[in-house]
């Protein structure tokens, strides 16, 4: 009986290890003309292995924000733009299609 309640308890560790979502999920910005950008914790965090301090605070504020970001922005290497800047990770210049999702 304490071998069934061991691989029970086991086996839900494991699940909810597998459900968390990395970083806080998924981030959706909504973006009317050109379509919506969904920011993705789980890439940058498990498949390009940043840490939390690599964006928090210091590019972006750890509590989600209101605050709208824009291209112009994003062009003056802010925002996204501090690693989207065609050295570190591709530029947001001519690769809308990458973020904008239809």
């Amino acid at each position: 009986m304490r071998s069934a309640v061991a691989v029970a308890l086991i086996l839900w560790a494991l699940a909810s290890v597998a459900l968390a979502e990395v970083g806080g999920g998924n981030i959706v910005y909504e973006v009317k003309k050109m379509g919506n950008v969904v920011f993705s914790h789980e890439s940058h965090v498990t498949d390009r292995g940043f840490g939390c301090k690599d964006c928090h605070p210091g590019i972006f504020p750890q509590e989600r924000s209101e605050k709208k970001r824009t291209m112009a922005e994003m062009r003056r290497h802010k925002a996204c733009g501090v690693c989207h800047n065609g050295k570190n990770a591709f530029d947001v210049r001519d690769n809308c299609y990458v973020c904008h999702g239809k």
